[in-house]
């Protein structure tokens, strides 16, 4: 049996903590520190892509937020604090987007006990993808040999596209059952994932860090 280093788990409770957090509080200190350890993240990383996604995706909505909140609101103090707020989120969704590998995840799910029909079915979809883009590329083609012309607003690319997946289910279920997949059945992982103790205290210092800095402005 392979033992698999991976920080996938720990990460990704690591942005769900930040998120519900940065939810519940009002510190415009944690929403930059957050912001902060994305950009070194994704540098790090060298997703630079999903770097300028950071800064680009939420500006207009922060900006909109900020000026309502001036306008409207309860002034400065909450406009910022709501303006910081949407670039934080950007950035934990930068983070989990290009920091973490989805089909790792949910195979590490499934050892910490998460039931084998959710993680398996996810990981179909997944492996359906490229197939499906090829088959709304395929209906593309058919639809301008008659004539018409299929955009992403054509409603029927979507109803035959949910068609055409309906009729792959039982190919799938049927390929799944052939391979011995079993429902109740207990499975012996291949791979065993195992979280470094250092990663582990690497995250519990971030938070230290980050709700050091929030008790320290209020």
């Amino acid at each position: 049996m392979n033992i698999v280093k991976t920080n996938s788990l720990n990460l990704t409770c690591l942005l769900f903590f930040f998120t519900l957090e940065i939810s519940f509080t009002k510190s415009i200190a944690l929403n930059l520190f957050i912001v902060g350890l994305s950009v070194i993240f994704l540098m790090v990383k060298k997703r630079y892509f999903g770097l300028a996604g950071l800064f680009l995706l939420p500006l207009i909505p922060a900006i909109s937020t900020f000026w309502s909140v001036m306008v409207y609101g309860s002034g400065s103090d909450d406009a910022w604090l709501l303006f910081s707020r949407t670039f934080a989120f950007a950035a934990l969704g930068m983070m989990f987007a290009f920091g973490i590998d989805l089909e790792e995840l949910l195979l590490v799910l499934e050892q910490k006990k998460v039931s084998p029909n959710f993680i398996y079915g996810i990981l179909v979809v997944l492996h359906a993808i490229p197939d499906i883009k090829q088959e709304i590329r395929e209906l593309k083609n058919a639809s301008l040999l008659r004539g018409k012309r299929m955009t992403v607003f054509s409603p029927y690319l979507y109803l035959k596209t949910i068609f055409v997946a309906f009729n792959w289910r039982d190919q799938y279920t049927e390929a799944m059952i052939s391979r011995g997949f079993d429902d109740d059945g207990k499975r012996m992982p291949s791979i065993t994932f195992q979280t470094p103790v250092m990663w582990i205290l690497i995250s519990t210092s971030l938070i230290v860090i980050g709700n050091s800095l929030m008790i320290l402005t209020f």
